[in-house]
């Protein structure tokens, strides 16, 4: 919300603001502060307060073929708009897949490179996210470390082409927000060279990315297979375990791009 206001209280003159979402089913543009379209997503809300043309678009825009405007009759296609003010991708949503694309799937350079060459954009948002899985009875197995309670695990990245995209097409990438909060501490682990991804952190490579959210993911169902063993050893109970429990957990981070010197 805090970059919201900070970047969208810019009024200069013909701003454009792109947001996408899963909520959007057809492409929209609002250029009216006064209009009565109504919108959940916060920064959309504030675009269209601030009077910026706000573009409203699903997440199956294939932006470097352009989108229609279905509010208008010539079915006006925007290839480039020229500049973007900011570009905010909500892409995570209630909407299971296939029926939600991913922001890698948005982000896939035959998708976006033609647009992201031909248009300036201020600043991206846009979502990454780690889900940690586990089956519950690996977690009581007899293990030498705790560490080694959670070693069969499974972690899928979302994110990540999203990341390569931006970075060869020279963004710099930087974090905004996290689901989770983990101070400099949890990131050593008795390493004195250590990583902090704090706030503001840069990536320099998706290698970090990764890195940032497999450690995040890890560390979350570290915690949470933690406080499992916890609450059922005590009582010394049979504990059996259908095929299908399985412990998972979720990690969300926002990055923010930009091409400029803000970062």
């Amino acid at each position: 919300r805090e970059l919201s206001h900070r970047v969208l209280s810019r009024n200069i003159a013909q701003s454009n603001v792109v947001i996408m979402s899963p909520d959007f089913e057809t492409a929209h543009i609002v250029a009216d502060r006064h209009s009565t379209d109504l919108h959940n997503i916060y920064p959309a809300k504030i675009a269209i307060e601030q009077g910026h043309t706000t573009h409203l678009l699903p997440t199956s825009t294939n932006f470097s073929a352009g989108w229609s405007d279905d509010s208008k009759d010539d079915e006006s296609i925007s290839a480039s708009i020229g500049w973007v003010l900011l570009a905010y991708f909500a892409t995570f949503s209630t909407i299971p897949e296939p029926f939600s694309n991913s922001v890698d799937y948005i982000f896939a350079p035959s998708r976006m490179h033609v647009w992201l060459n031909q248009t300036t954009i201020t600043y991206i948002v846009f979502p990454v996210k780690a889900k940690a899985t586990i089956h519950l009875s690996s977690i009581f197995e007899n293990h030498e470390n705790a560490s080694d309670m959670i070693s069969k695990k499974q972690i899928d990245i979302t994110g990540l082409t999203a990341t390569e995209t931006l970075l060869n097409s020279k963004y710099k990438l930087q974090l905004l927000a996290s689901s989770h909060y983990f101070d400099r501490d949890d990131d050593r682990g008795g390493d004195e060279e250590g990583y902090y991804y704090g706030p503001n952190a840069l990536f320099k490579s998706v290698n970090e990315v990764h890195r940032f959210l497999y450690e995040r993911a890890s560390h979350i169902l570290q915690i949470e297979a933690d406080n499992i063993v916890d609450r059922f050893l005590p009582n010394d109970e049979d504990i059996r375990f259908e095929e299908d429990d399985i412990l998972e957990v979720n990690f969300h981070s926002l990055l923010f791009a930009t091409q400029g010197l803000d970062l």
